[in-house]
């Protein structure tokens, strides 16, 4: 279609978002000072309200509400428009947002009901992962229209403020980008697949997985095993981690870098001694807990790690099984 264009440069975009992502990097930091309990309460939906903020964000600026600029782009001198150069609607900013935020919004963003190694959370690891990486792949290798997936979707273009003397005509995305992101999404899948068959071992953890993630005042849990070396290679044993976000503040209990009457630590070890998957007593458990907030567009994290060797968590909360 005829336009008289000036598509936005490389250089231009990226330095509109990292002034978007610091104005609103500042406004999530004020809210978790003013907010931070609250924040901490909510466990991992508290990225939810980045998200709402993030989406308020580029739906309403980049609409024809606000000429299609965010405060990054109008720093820039650029704009979102539809091929004629007119701003869009504010549906058609949603929809745009809503594709662009998703993937790295919720990514690693768990579904109720669901674990690490359940088919929901591999499903929804692939679809993320793929969608943010052609995100980036679209905008870095489509040179000709400089349209990422989120632009593609809803037919926007980011481009200069300023408008050419002459009418020329939009050129053609070629097949590249559909490419690499059609491979990505391949290896991704092939990949996923691959690590659900191969894991079983680490299907055994599955069940303390719940358990940990059921009790009271952890709002998300997850567990590791990896192989140790000791004296020789022939002699090796595992190491098993287990990381407990909990969703109230930690920093308010005092040494607690010492203190292994944590009641969310004791029950983390006792749930895994008493479960007995561990292969000898020699194998290393640590445990991290962790407190804090994570809502997208700020964060604070605060945590503590012990780690001992089975048989000596046994010795400090006197467990008699195994």
């Amino acid at each position: 279609m005829e336009n008289n264009l000036f598509l936005s440069k490389f250089w231009s975009r990226i330095w509109a978002l990292l002034i978007d992502s610091l104005i609103l990097g500042v406004f999530g930091y004020i809210l978790g000072l003013i907010f931070n309990n609250f924040f901490i309460s909510l466990g991992e939906n508290a990225k939810l309200i980045g998200w709402f903020i993030s989406l308020a964000y580029f739906s309403i600026l980049n609409s024809n509400l606000h000429n299609g600029q965010t405060f990054g782009k109008k720093m820039m001198s650029i704009q979102v428009s539809d091929i004629s150069g007119n701003p869009v609607s504010l549906k058609t900013s949603f929809i745009r947002a809503l594709v662009y935020t998703t993937p790295f919004f919720l990514n690693g963003f768990k579904i109720p009901g669901s674990h690490t190694f359940s088919i929901i959370s591999i499903i929804q690891g692939i679809i993320i992962f793929t969608v943010g990486l052609g995100i980036i792949v679209f905008y870095i290798f489509n040179k000709e229209t400089r349209q990422s997936l989120h632009d593609i979707v809803v037919k926007t273009y980011v481009v200069q403020e300023y408008r050419n003397n002459e009418v020329s005509f939009m050129p053609t995305i070629k097949k590249l980008s559909f490419y690499i992101t059609g491979g990505i999404f391949l290896i991704v899948m092939a990949t996923s697949i691959y690590s659900l068959n191969s894991n079983t071992q680490l299907q055994k953890l599955v069940p303390v997985y719940e358990e940990i993630s059921n009790q009271d005042h952890i709002s998300n849990a997850s567990i590791t095993m990896n192989y140790n070396l000791l004296d020789n290679s022939e002699n090796k044993r595992l190491t098993y981690t287990i990381f407990s976000k909990v969703n109230k503040n930690l920093k308010s209990e005092d040494n607690l870098e010492n203190n292994t009457n944590n009641p969310e630590l004791r029950k983390a070890v006792e749930t895994f001694i008493n479960s007995n998957v561990y292969d000898k007593e020699e194998d290393i458990l640590s445990v991290v807990v962790s407190s804090g907030f994570n809502i997208g567009i700020a964060s604070q994290n605060y945590s503590v790690s012990f780690s001992q060797p089975i048989h000596e968590w046994k010795r400090i909360y006197k467990i008699t099984s195994k």
